[in-house]
């Protein structure tokens, strides 16, 4: 990379007026309009090089700051969009408009930083469903588990009670009562 001269045009302007001069001027060809608006800024006249210097550093300078922009933006869209219960797809349909109208109008850096803005939060959106699908599958199968587990629970207790009734009329002497068999018929659930 190389170095920027110290003593280089530009350089010894406060960032202000350097911003300001570089977003006013900054399309305009070098000429009498941009030396009289250079002038009014209070700055000294550049040479028609250090102009073009000045613009080509500040060129450079305007990207970083359109990108971290643009970081901001994505961050600040989806501190709202959470905050407003604004879902994933539209704030990654809103990404998408945005870098094609970055890319429309000739800004392929911003426009390649909104379509990636708007992939990565679409795969996070698509963790979390995949994360939320295998809670609720997760719970399903908790559930059945423990159903069965109450179905067995209550077989084990009839199962128990028919044993319970017919050692019951062994004991009193080998013959199944009436009393055993209503017994019986009730623990199976037929009563």
């Amino acid at each position: 990379m190389k170095k920027t001269r110290t003593d280089a045009w530009g350089n010894d302007l406060p960032e202000e007026t350097r911003w300001r001069l570089y977003d006013e001027l900054g399309t305009l060809p070098f000429g009498e309009d941009v030396l009289v608006r250079i002038s009014k800024a209070g700055a000294q006249l550049p040479s028609r090089a250090g102009w073009y210097r000045f613009l080509a550093r500040m060129r450079k300078a305007d990207a970083e700051r359109r990108i971290e922009k643009i970081a901001q933006s994505v961050a600040e869209a989806e501190r709202v969009a959470g905050k407003h219960g604004v879902s994933a797809p539209v704030l990654v349909e809103t990404l998408k408009t945005l870098a094609v109208d970055r890319a429309m109008t000739g800004d392929d850096t911003a426009a390649q930083k909104f379509a990636a803005a708007a992939a990565s939060i679409w795969d996070r959106a698509q963790r979390e469903r995949e994360i939320e699908l295998k809670q609720a599958a997760q719970a399903t199968r908790d559930e059945q588990l423990r159903l069965a587990r109450e179905k067995f629970e209550d077989a084990r207790k009839r199962l128990d009670a028919v044993q319970a009734a017919v050692k019951s009329a062994k004991a009193s002497g080998g013959g199944l009562s009436e009393e055993a068999l209503a017994k019986i018929e009730q623990a199976v659930g037929m009563l």
